[in-house]
């Protein structure tokens, strides 16, 4: 018998067990959220660009975005890939067509503790819990069968495990031994030795090397100054005997047990992901500079703006940015912020053109002169060390494949056109 399925209209909000706030659902007015005078005495606002810091019950600040969510809590909920395994529970368990009634606040009681970043939502929308061991073929396989279509149903430890990460291409969140061998729930209290992981499988329509290509792409960002989190290739023998290899990063939003604010630009800044051109590079360097005031933090931002140019990214959407809030150490001192490691780094052709614009002129299309151009308002900046650096790391793309074990014939189309795009660059 199909369960009545009971819209959810307030939730208390969390972080790291402390009570931070409430999100109220007012009909024919929208979202409001009230901070708890209790976080007001202790605690920082979550998004100090766009939110008032007071006990007063707030909307957001553009409410034709995000469901009406406020940009932080707006981040706790899953993109494509996430959603469609939250759509399919809410069809299987109330009836189909479900998920085309709920409202924002009935997705984040159904996220309740596994939401990326630090919040967590009660009461939660359900009591399953995913503990224990994972196989990570055993998910990768039951992601196909929904990328096929073939069952209505979800296996659950795929649905929580994969449920919350953002991104259109199937993955999984896990906790991952030392040795990376052994993969258990990442709900659970965390053993000796293991830590918080991303795992990416490929979609139906990518070819068999693709991680091993966005391994290859973080390795070179690295060697061009791009600040990126641990990462690695997991090699998984399927059923058939062939090898899948599915790249692996290590989660920035987690130390140990501790989980960390983390805001992306488009919750930032309210910049609507989706969009061609939604933001842009000039203003991704004033917005780091006027969060982190760190000229350290902006050089990094430089430096990913000059990698996604050079490696032909143009999936540099505003969730692609993200940036960490750090707890103050000491009583009577502000929390702090920094960009986080750079994600999602690979070669991609997106809509056709740069996702996050370079200004100017033409500003889809990144040149040696634009670039230069907006690295000037800085003078700390080292705009054409930057690009040296990073041309030099992408020209080391066949000795980077070899080492991965990833055939040049997979990396031979890319890098024929990097080389067409980087004529441009050429002194």
């Amino acid at each position: 018998m199909i369960k009545p399925f009971k819209h959810t209209e307030a939730l208390n909000v969390l972080k790291e067990g402390a009570k931070v706030g409430e999100l109220v659902r007012v009909a024919g007015r929208g979202i409001y959220f009230a901070y708890d005078p209790g976080w007001l005495a202790t605690g920082y606002n979550f998004s100090p660009l766009t939110m008032a810091w007071d006990e007063k019950p707030q909307l957001a600040r553009n409410t034709s975005l995000f469901e009406g969510l406020h940009g932080p809590f707006a981040d706790s909920l899953p993109d494509g890939w996430g959603m469609l395994l939250m759509d399919r529970y809410f069809d299987s368990t109330f009836g189909d067509g479900t998920h085309l009634t709920l409202t924002a606040l009935d997705r984040l009681a159904y996220m309740g503790e596994r939401s990326m970043g630090a919040f967590e939502y009660q009461p939660k929308a359900e009591k399953t819990e995913l503990t224990g061991p994972l196989d990570i073929c055993q998910l990768y396989e039951a992601s196909i069968e929904v990328q096929e279509g073939e069952t209505p149903a979800v296996l659950t430890k795929l649905r929580l495990a994969g449920g919350s990460p953002g991104g259109a291409r199937p993955k999984a969140i896990v906790a991952l031994s030392a040795d990376k061998k052994h993969a258990i729930s990442a709900f659970d209290a965390l053993p000796e030795g293991y830590a918080h992981w991303i795992v990416k499988f490929r979609a139906l329509y990518e070819p068999i090397e693709t991680g091993g290509i966005e391994l290859a792409y973080a390795e070179m960002a690295r060697a061009a100054g791009v600040t990126m989190a641990e990462s690695d290739l997991l090699d998984v023998q399927m059923p058939g005997g062939e090898v899948e290899r599915f790249f692996a990063t290590k989660r920035f939003d987690r130390d140990g047990e501790r989980k960390i604010h983390m805001m992306t630009v488009s919750a930032l800044m309210y910049a609507d992901y989706r969009a061609l051109s939604s933001i842009d590079y000039p203003n991704l360097l004033k917005l780091t500079q006027v969060l982190t005031r760190s000229s350290v933090e902006v050089e990094k931002m430089a430096r990913l703006m000059i990698f996604n140019a050079l490696s032909h990214n143009h999936d540099d959407h505003a969730k692609n940015f993200a940036f960490l809030c750090h707890n103050p150490e000491k009583k009577g001192e502000k929390e702090t912020w920094t960009l986080s490691p750079a994600y999602d780094l690979t070669f991609a052709n997106a809509m056709g053109e740069h996702t996050t614009d370079f200004g100017g002129r033409t500003p889809g299309t990144p040149t040696r002169k634009r670039i230069m151009e907006i690295c000037k308002e800085y003078k700390y900046l080292k705009a054409e060390e930057y690009i040296e650096q990073t041309l030099a790391a992408l020209a080391n793309w066949r000795k980077v494949f070899t080492r991965l074990n990833v055939p040049h014939k997979a990396g031979e189309p890319i890098f024929n056109v990097l080389a067409r795009l980087h004529l441009d660059f050429e002194k």
